[in-house]
């Protein structure tokens, strides 16, 4: 009979290891507590004080990595817009600006395009994600 009773009876042990000032609060949060044993004073802590569980979510990793690349992107476009417009004041005659106003614009396309995508992606990531 006592060998059943022993093996309804288990019992799990956890351990931890706190610094002294991690402990000394543990003591104190423990006696402000007024529990009869420590384990009943983690019990209680741990099973029955809510907390929140926080999780991590892939898509919204992937989300925030691919809004970085276009952000990248569009500081990369910018910084080209801006040497290509010193160059053409400077040193370009009026044909060779004309040229490489030409390329600005393909490069303005581009950046209108990212930056909507970034907005898309914005609100996909909105709508999917977030609490309403």
């Amino acid at each position: 009979m006592k060998k059943q009773e022993i093996e309804n009876n288990t019992s799990f042990r956890y351990y931890l290891r706190l610094n002294e000032r991690d402990n000394a609060r543990f003591l104190d949060l423990f006696e402000r507590s007024g529990a009869k044993s420590k384990s009943d004073f983690i019990r209680h802590r741990i099973f029955q004080t809510p907390f929140r569980v926080i999780s991590h979510d892939a898509s919204a990793v992937d989300f925030y990595v691919r809004l970085t690349h276009i952000n990248a992107q569009i500081r990369k476009i910018g910084v080209l817009y801006n040497q290509a417009v010193r160059s053409i004041n400077v040193y370009h005659s009026i044909n060779t600006a004309r040229v490489l106003l030409a390329k600005l614009e393909a490069y303005q396309e581009k950046t209108t395009s990212l930056l909507e995508e970034s907005i898309r992606l914005t609100e996909e990531f909105n709508t999917k994600w977030l609490p309403k």
